[in-house]
């Protein structure tokens, strides 16, 4: 087969295995790939996005296939333009999410012969791919079922990322070779579900299944969702949700669930559904629980028992038997609600510039039911979950390895998904300067490209503020703490973020904050929120928490 035809081959396959969105970073190798998809896109067989930064357009694409569910294709061309694409890989592949590497390469035979750009892209995503084909030499049957076959491991029990290298010789391309046949998309292959167990055949005896605390972590399984929910109903569980579990609005669900459990008595039994350890706080509450339950809902990626305190792991949310303790849940909720109280008056008072927990809770305020809040990492992550109370919007991050990298293009392909689903919401994007600055290629979008209805507000402290939070940031470090760990950027952030070509407003006070988010929602928005210094932030959240120690101790 000559290049041509492989690229129609390959594209022919993608689409009839479900791919409707394919990300293109520009490349000469490429090149038959990227003109088959321009005719299949003419043809409304698929929706084409175009990047120049590799990096962001493996996070574009896995933006849109978290939130869309369905497989989603970055094309690159050969050379460490492919390399680029591991950091999403990696994320995919701990999130469960169907990312298809698909890197143009020159043929085998010129390997290690000083081929210009030319590097061994067999397996070039290790471990961190389900599997990876090299369609070199396949006849065109077998090029589709490889393919095909590929396409179903990212879409199957456990999905994740995977690798189609696509070896091509020139010439590359040919007037009039590029059009791809009709194609016939497959319908999707439904994932088995697994039967839950009941509760009480999970616990050892004399355990009270009535004094549990459900832990919500990050997943994306609506039905998981719903069980967990009626699980924590039936029994009068308190439910402490991380913002990407996604149930911080249901009736037993704690405000402020990581700043009270230290109050509390531990609980008999502890069930953590999907992946959790956000709070250190929360940690210790499984360590102290009688039994801890983990549940591995799907994508079952096997990672829900960070502390090795899990008795056992399950594949669904057991069945509740037994009558709830009306006491047991009305103690965690009055807890809660004296944390709430200070709280409220912490944040609403007076304060210099918009201290992150601030900008959470109007984040929350401002986003509604029909939205998508996509939040970044550190900081950003858990003054939503200390702090934000309820979010009526659905909330996604990327929490399979919580990196600055590729948050701005993550929330743009999310963003680009969501309004398919959601017309008429928006997307709001929380993060931190340095992941804004990280990734501000994210913003570089050529200008035939669509822009969603997306606001992203950064939190502007001028470098790390979390570290200040941590161990290191005690005085007995502070000689290297701020070169090593605050890192500065010390730039006009507005500026900086302006230069793509996008709309930028700062912001100083929580006034201002509120009318900008109220503004119009259409297109790509940037709202620098300027915080005030990292030390400062990080002793009023100290106070707050001891002021609640102090409320919750009396």
């Amino acid at each position: 087969m000559d290049s041509p035809a492989i690229a129609r081959a390959v594209v022919e396959e993608l689409l009839a295995s479900g791919v409707h969105d394919v990300v293109v970073c520009p490349g000469s190798r490429s090149a038959p790939l990227a003109l088959t998809l321009a005719d299949a896109e003419r043809r409304g067989l698929v929706r084409l996005h175009v990047r120049v930064d590799e990096r962001s357009g493996a996070y574009l694409a896995l933006g849109i296939a978290r939130v869309s569910g369905r497989p989603v294709a970055v094309v690159t061309t050969s050379g460490t333009a492919a390399v680029n694409l591991h950091p999403a890989m990696v994320e995919a592949a701990y999130s469960g999410i169907p990312l298809v590497a698909v890197t143009a390469d020159r043929p085998g035979a010129v390997r290690a012969a000083g081929a210009n750009q030319t590097i061994d892209q067999r397996d070039l995503y290790g471990v961190d791919a389900i599997t990876w084909i090299d369609v070199e030499g396949l006849g065109e049957s077998a090029l589709h079922s490889a393919v095909s076959s590929a396409i179903d491991l990212a879409m199957g029990a456990h999905p994740g990322p995977v690798h189609i290298d696509v070896p091509l010789t020139e010439p590359l391309v040919e007037p009039g070779a590029h059009a791809i046949a009709d194609v016939e998309v497959r319908e999707d292959r439904p994932r088995a579900g697994e039967t839950p167990p009941v509760l009480s055949s999970l616990l050892p005896d004399g355990s009270d299944p009535r004094h549990g605390v459900l832990v919500v972590g990050d997943f994306h399984d609506g039905p998981t969702r719903d069980a967990a929910a009626v699980l924590a109903s039936a029994l009068g569980w308190p439910v402490i949700s991380e913002p990407t579990g996604n149930l911080t609005r249901h009736p037993n669900a704690l405000r402020h669930g990581p700043l009270v459990v230290g109050a509390m008595p531990a609980p008999d039994v502890v069930v953590t559904v999907g992946r959790v350890g956000l709070h250190r706080s929360i940690n210790a509450l499984m360590r102290k629980a009688g039994t801890h339950i983990a549940v591995d809902v799907p994508p079952r990626l096997g990672r829900v028992n960070p502390l090795l305190t899990a008795t056992t792991t399950v594949g669904a949310v057991p069945v509740p038997d037994g009558e709830p303790d009306p006491e047991w849940l009305a103690a965690w909720q009055a807890v809660d609600a004296r944390a709430a109280d200070v709280v409220d008056a912490a944040w609403s008072s007076d304060l210099d510039g918009v201290p992150g927990p601030v900008a959470a809770r109007l984040l929350a305020d401002a986003s509604g039911p029909d939205d998508l809040l996509v939040i970044g990492p550190s900081w950003p992550v858990r003054h939503v979950s200390m702090f934000a109370g309820p979010l009526r919007a659905r909330c996604i991050a990327n929490r399979g390895t919580s990196g600055i990298d590729g948050v701005v293009s993550t929330a743009w392909g999310a963003a680009l998904a969501h309004a398919d689903a959601h017309p008429g919401g928006t997307t709001y994007a929380l993060l931190g300067d340095l992941t804004a600055i990280y990734d501000r290629n994210g913003l570089l979008a050529p200008a035939t490209e669509p822009r969603p209805g997306l606001v992203y507000v950064v939190l502007d402290n001028d470098g790390g503020g979390i570290f200040s939070t941590l161990e290191q940031g005690a005085p007995a470090f502070a000689a290297d703490f701020e070169r090593v760990f605050g890192t500065p950027h010390g730039g006009s952030l507005a500026a900086l973020l302006a230069a793509p070509g996008i709309e930028v407003v700062s912001v100083d006070t929580a006034a201002e904050l509120r009318r900008a988010l109220s503004g119009d929602s259409d297109g790509v928005r940037v709202i620098v929120a300027r915080c005030g210094t990292r030390a400062a932030e990080a002793e009023l959240i100290r106070e707050v928490q001891s002021a609640v120690d102090a409320a919750l101790a009396t």
